[in-house]
């Protein structure tokens, strides 16, 4: 996954933009030093690992410049290098005739170029689990698609593509039957993240080490979390005994409530360390939910006004997240509500 992008004119930062928790600042700047101590000496390096990170970088010596990418270590580095050096090129096309003068608030127009950079960089988050656990269930909440009422067997696996905030990631969603075990190995390799679903019984939380094993030898460096589904039935296991069980991160879900969307969709950002902080572009969908919930409050107490407002705002954010839909739904009823106000 992408975490940071840096744009450096000799000492001085550009441009910076988060995509999640990544190097400090005192880290990355002992880091710069390092990158051109080594390039003085005549070192070819284009590309160092630090601890659980890949920098990835470019420089343009006679100006000065350089271009960084912090991804996670397991990242493919052609591709980081191949979108790095379209990054460079776009930059010099747009600033290149005004480098001594540059201002930092023209820098911003690179921001829908960076965006495309983190899509085609093709952050990869797997669903595995045996079948039955709720794998494709959770797949279409994460996606906000219709909740399937009966188990249909996903046959050798399905890719989607989710837009969580404003980031877009894909998500893998494999076949759980045995019989498509020898696909599992392949399947898993490059992951960012793996989600390992379990149906929270015993049974099912003892068969799903497997996984956890099969994590470990074929994607080491990925973010990895179980997810105990079906916590709403009597034989669930408690997350915390889950969690003794298989020795790792344990979140509770029931997948069939879509109302847990925004929920499922919080324990993604937090596998993949994306915090508001970290990454602004997660912070509007972290907004409307909230704000999406206020206005129900302020609808109960029979406040119209301010559910009008509020729906106003909601609005405007889903306006900014690109959701056309939803967008026009609050919109409409931020509208009645005013109209009905001025009939009063």
């Amino acid at each position: 996954m992408l975490r940071q992008v840096y744009i450096l004119k000799d000492d001085t930062i550009l441009y910076n933009k988060n995509f999640g928790k990544s190097m400090s600042i005192e880290d990355f700047q002992k880091l710069c030093q390092e990158i051109v101590e080594e390039a003085e000496k005549g070192t070819n390096l284009d590309s160092y690992d630090f601890f659980k990170y890949k920098i990835v970088y470019s420089r343009v010596k006679d100006e000065g410049l350089m271009f960084i990418f912090i991804t996670d270590i397991n990242d493919e580095i052609r591709r980081s290098k191949d979108e790095l050096e379209k990054l460079k090129k776009e930059f010099l096309e747009t600033f290149g005739d005004s480098l001594e003068n540059l201002d930092p608030a023209l820098m911003e127009i690179l921001d829908p170029i960076i965006d495309t950079t983190h899509r085609n960089l093709k952050t990869k988050i797997s669903l595995v689990g045996f079948s039955g656990v709720g794998k494709t269930t959770t797949t279409k909440l994460i996606c906000a698609d219709e909740i399937p009422s009966v188990h249909i067997p996903t046959i050798t696996g399905k890719i989607s593509t989710v837009k969580i905030g404003k980031l877009y990631f894909h998500l893998w969603d494999f076949a759980g039957q045995e019989q498509f075990s020898y696909l599992w190995n392949d399947f898993i390799l490059g992951s960012d993240a793996v989600l390992i679903l379990t149906d929270s019984t015993l049974e099912n939380v003892e068969k799903s080490r497997f996984f956890i094993e099969l994590v470990k030898e074929h994607a080491p460096y990925a973010h990895t979390a179980i997810i105990g589904n079906k916590q709403d039935l009597p034989e669930a296991l408690s997350i915390e005994k889950i969690q003794e069980i298989l020795g790792l991160k344990t979140y509770s879900m029931v997948a069939i409530d879509s109302e847990n969307r925004v929920k499922m969709i919080q324990i993604v950002a937090d596998i993949l360390e994306i915090s508001t902080d970290a990454s602004p572009l997660l912070k509007p969908l972290f907004e409307r939910d909230q704000l999406i919930n206020k206005a129900r409050t302020c609808l109960e107490n029979g406040d119209i006004a301010q559910t009008a407002d509020i729906f106003e705002k909601i609005s405007d954010l889903c306006l900014e997240l690109g959701d056309d839909f939803l967008y026009k739904e609050f919109y409409e009823k931020a509208k009645k509500l005013k109209g009905y106000l001025t009939n009063l």
